[in-house]
């Protein structure tokens, strides 16, 4: 079996365990080095693939497609700095624990630090970011075939194992690179015979929900028996069983549940109020002490809760979460519980009678005039705004269609102002493990694709800008994608800060106003445009861009001066009804 033989045979069998394994969706990257790699996964009918001239919109794209699915994407790419543009979403992927896997073609060891061109030192690149490194040896008939599969095995593992991230496998190749079909008959295939003609991987894992133990469950349940006031924490939730157990938990016990945007609850419960609102006023915290918090899940978007634990400084704080992953920024964690969140609230069920109905200082009638507030901004003939737009979405969106956030002011605004409604958990998704802004479009495309469902992007101009060339994805997106870009000529999260007093430098070093036309950019890659002035005119065309299944482009126009009055307005109001509620 010559080389070209040996190359085609060890990058079809790479393909074929990834596709047993559940992991056959592609995102690839065209060049040379990665030839053997592409050829591969484009002939096996079992792949599903997407082309990507950018690397970078590639890792976003990938890093969606497993937030939905929770099943890595494959990114191939070819040799040299190609790989490199994947870090930005390795750093978010391995932050959100979301599974991802690389293959990354490269030089062999011969021309490795020679000056070779397009030659860097690829492996390892990822550090602390990846799950698992590893060097695969140049294709060779002295590598006993059954090490490579078991190798593959073992990378889909480790990037979906208890704690999912980025596995980075570095594949080194040799010329020539043009495909050749393998003689299947050859000696050196006998011992995996078997695996050619089965169709199951050869050595899948097998994992078991991460059951709490028992003393564990007996501590917590004692302590929750024993509270005076205690509080649930949703934070980042993994599944919808999590959400739900989380959410009956609560309701059962009638203990007060702080439900963030990222665990599902917020927008897919109506029964649960946004405590969001509550925590706006300062005087809240105050007359709400508990003694015993359970955090479920990970990180919030506000920070309002972490500053009244910091002042609260329970006797008790308990996080539970699925993985070993630290969570703890201010430090003040009493417990650490790794197991399924659905486990530990099912195994809580009734460890107390229900608190009593006033136990949380404000009551219904706080959450009812709060939204009144919120209301009153989405009227027909105001004009549409960031708070309007977060509110109109999310009473507008199908229950059968997905949302996606992008970071700064959207997802804050979605998670303090959407009103709920029965949306499905699990339908919305973020970039919350860093943070970022970059690569939103990407990663929103990406999650509609994963989950086989139209999506709405809400997102800035800044952070629109900066992922810009993704908009080549929507011509051949199979779901639509609805993009609603808040466009204020700048980075309006700075306007909230301190900062924006400095009138010298605001504007050219943190504002930052780009001036480009969004209707010019839909235009240049063919995608339908509308723009609305009015809160009527926006939630038409949102509607009808929903009901016409394709892919467009909203923009909302307007200025960062208006969008923080419009927020410390409402803010002052919804902190006045809370003063007034909380003396009564």
């Amino acid at each position: 079996m010559n080389n070209r033989e040996i190359t085609s045979l060890w990058s079809r069998i790479i393909v074929e365990e990834l596709i047993r394994l559940e992991a056959g969706f592609f995102c690839i990257s065209p060049g040379s080095r990665s030839t053997p790699l592409t050829v591969a996964a484009a002939r096996n009918p079992g792949t599903s693939w997407k082309i990507f001239p950018d690397e970078r919109s590639a890792g976003f794209f990938a890093l969606g497609h497993a937030r939905a699915t929770g099943k890595p994407a494959i990114l191939i790419c070819t040799s040299g700095t190609a790989v490199a543009n994947y870090y930005p979403a390795v750093v978010e992927a391995s932050a959100d624990c979301i599974p991802m896997l690389i293959l990354s073609a490269d030089r062999p060891f011969e021309l490795l630090e020679t000056g070779a061109n397009q030659t860097i030192q690829q492996f390892g690149m990822f550090g602390a970011y990846s799950r698992w490194n590893f060097r695969l040896p140049e294709p060779s008939s002295d590598i006993p075939l059954r090490s490579i599969i078991t190798t593959i095995d073992h990378a889909v593992s480790r990037a979906t194992g208890t704690l999912p991230g980025p596995v980075h496998l570095n594949v080194p190749f040799r010329e020539p690179f043009e495909p050749l079909d393998p003689d299947l008959h050859d000696p050196w295939l006998a011992p995996v015979s078997g695996w050619i003609n089965g169709s199951g991987p050869l050595n899948a894992t097998v994992r078991h929900e991460n059951v709490p133990d028992n003393e564990s469950i007996t501590l917590l349940r004692n302590m929750l028996a024993g509270s005076r006031l205690p509080f649930f924490i949703a934070g980042r939730l993994n599944n919808r069983a999590d959400a739900l157990a989380v959410g009956n938990l609560a309701r059962s016990l009638n203990i007060p549940l702080y439900a963030d945007l990222s665990s599902g609850l917020r927008l897919g419960c109506e029964s649960i109020n946004p405590l969001q609102l509550a925590f706006q006023s300062s005087q809240f915290p105050e007359k709400f002490r508990p003694d015993t918090i359970i955090h479920f899940g990970g990180a919030l978007i506000a920070r309002q809760p972490a500053t009244a634990i910091r002042q609260w400084n329970p006797e008790n704080h308990i996080v539970v979460k699925p993985h070993a992953g630290r969570y703890g920024p201010d430090h003040n964690v009493t417990l650490s519980i790794e197991a399924s969140p659905a486990l530990v609230a099912e195994a809580l069920g009734g460890c107390r009678p229900p608190l009593p109905e006033k136990c949380l200082p404000l009551h219904e009638e706080f959450f009812l005039k709060a939204s009144a507030v919120i209301e009153r901004c989405c009227s027909p003939e105001k004009p549409v705004s960031e708070i309007s737009a977060a509110r109109i979405i999310s009473a507008c969106i199908g229950a059968s269609e997905g949302l996606f956030l992008s970071n700064s002011m959207p997802v804050r605004d979605m998670d303090l102002y959407a009103t709920a409604q029965q949306f499905p958990a699990f339908m919305t998704g973020m970039n919350r493990g860093a943070s970022g802004i970059d690569g939103i479009i990407s990663t929103a495309a990406g999650f509609a694709e994963g989950l086989r469902k139209p999506v709405t992007l809400l997102i800035g101009d800044i952070a629109f800008l900066h992922d810009l060339n993704a908009l080549c994805l929507l011509r051949t997106q199979t779901m639509p994608l609805r993009i609603v870009v808040l466009n204020n000529n700048g980075g309006g999260i700075f306007s909230f800060l301190p900062v924006a007093e400095e009138k010298d430098i605001f504007e050219t070093h943190f504002a930052t106003p780009q001036n480009y036309s969004i209707r010019d950019a839909a235009t240049a890659f063919g995608i339908p445009y509308g723009m609305a002035a009015t809160n009527r005119e926006f939630e038409k065309n949102y509607r009808d861009g929903c009901n016409n299944g394709i892919s467009m482009i909203i923009e909302v126009k307007g200025s960062r001066e208006d969008n923080v009055l419009q927020h410390r307005s409402i803010q002052s109001e919804i902190i006045a009804l809370a003063a007034s509620s909380l003396m009564e």
